[in-house]
């Protein structure tokens, strides 16, 4: 690959803007933005890739060893004869550098980051120090080598980081989870003799429109609800930066922002969070009323059980012989059943309640953009 060069990914192009190999240390990335159907690259939003280990090159294990385990930013290039002088910047160091030469030459544009192995290890560490958005695989945890303020960053800003782990992957999972960025995911491949077979990114499949596939399995409904969020999260971004968008083209008028611009903007802004807190309420009340659903379930399926077991040891009483007997120590099924699905469905129906009050919410505030636009068509016709 060369700089200049349009990769096609399904329906989607991207150019290499540029590509950095440091050849003293092994560190390699790349910056690339997205084509438009006109050919137009759009430098408003950059992604930076940088390279996973690559198990034949010696830096790169001596990078996983000196920086991933020990926590050293340095590399040293002889670990045979240390104290030598031969220490120099270490993958990290250059990973930083190179995100900084994007920064300088696209000041406005978007910047986040991806990368598989230890490239998702720079590119976490890259997107903390940054305060970028981050999306990558099978990265050990960097928070040994993570600047306090990056570190305080990470905590204020749950979801920024997103790292896909297979739950078998020793070395991806390598660290734990300091930083709140993985997403385990059990990937169903049965038991293999090689541990890097569980580490591949060819592991990973992801669907039409480029998001990943997480099997639909009981170990993974939490990774499909964090998945959820971290989208909703990821449109809820994007809907502030094209408000952002909207309030310079209000303010390049030459006339300042009139009160209903204002107002409009007011009103989407608080649109987008309501939508985004509706979106979120309901991904969290779906699992909710599934726990108690499953509840309603199990109480039904432990009555008949018990009901079952008190007949094989009464076989000599009549039914309502047997009942009294449950009764006298307090199992029946009002109890057991009747008393607590009627708990579960009042929960049920409170949080469904919720739901709808965030609804009408919503509801009220696109209809007052729509009034707004209406009686401006000034707004109206910039909005279009």
């Amino acid at each position: 690959m060369k700089a200049g060069q349009k990769l096609v990914y399904k329906d989607s192009t991207y150019k290499i803007l540029t590509i950095k190999n440091h050849t003293e240390n092994g560190m390699q990335a790349m910056a690339v933005a997205p084509v438009d159907k006109n050919g137009k690259v759009d430098t408003t939003e950059i992604v930076i890739a940088y390279a996973g280990t690559n198990f034949a090159d010696a830096k790169d294990r001596a990078t996983d060893l000196q920086t991933v385990v020990l926590g050293d930013k340095m590399f040293e290039q002889s670990p045979a004869h240390p104290y030598t002088g031969s220490k120099i910047d270490g993958q990290v160091m250059t990973a930083q550098k190179f995100a900084n030469e994007i920064k300088a030459k696209y000041p406005d544009a978007k910047i986040s980051t991806t990368g598989h192995s230890l490239g998702e290890f720079l590119a976490l560490t890259v997107s903390a120090e940054n305060h970028w958005r981050n999306v990558g695989f099978n990265g050990p945890d960097p928070s040994n080598i993570l600047s306090e303020k990056a570190k305080k960053w990470v905590e204020e800003n749950p979801g920024m980081l997103t790292n896909y782990r297979n739950r078998a992957d020793l070395i991806g999972n390598f660290g734990g989870d300091d930083i709140s960025a993985a997403i385990t995911v059990s990937m169903e491949m049965g038991t293999h003799l090689n541990p890097v077979d569980y580490h591949q990114l060819s592991n990973w499949t992801f669907d039409k429109e480029g998001k990943l596939k997480i099997p639909n399995n009981d170990y993974n409904q939490k990774a499909i609800l964090q998945q959820a969020e971290r989208y909703l999260m990821m449109e809820y971004t994007a809907k502030l930066s094209a408000l952002l968008a909207l309030r310079k083209k209000f303010q390049m008028s030459g006339r300042g922002i009139s009160s209903n611009e204002q107002i409009y903007l007011d009103d989407s802004h608080a649109l987008a969070i309501i939508e985004t807190a509706v979106a979120e309420f309901k991904i969290s009340t779906a699992l909710v009323i599934k726990i108690y659903q499953d509840g309603m379930a199990d109480a039904e399926k432990i009555w008949k059980e018990t009901l079952q077991e008190a007949r094989k040891c009464g076989d000599l009483l009549t039914e309502s012989e047997i009942l009294d007997e449950l009764e006298c120590v307090g199992c029946t099924e009002k109890r057991l059943v009747i008393e607590p699905c009627k708990d579960y469905q009042s929960k049920i129906n409170k949080v469904k309640k919720m739901g709808d009050s965030f609804d009408r919410l919503a509801a009220d505030i696109k209809n007052s953009i729509e009034t707004l636009k209406q009686k401006d068509r000034d707004l109206a016709l910039q909005l279009a």
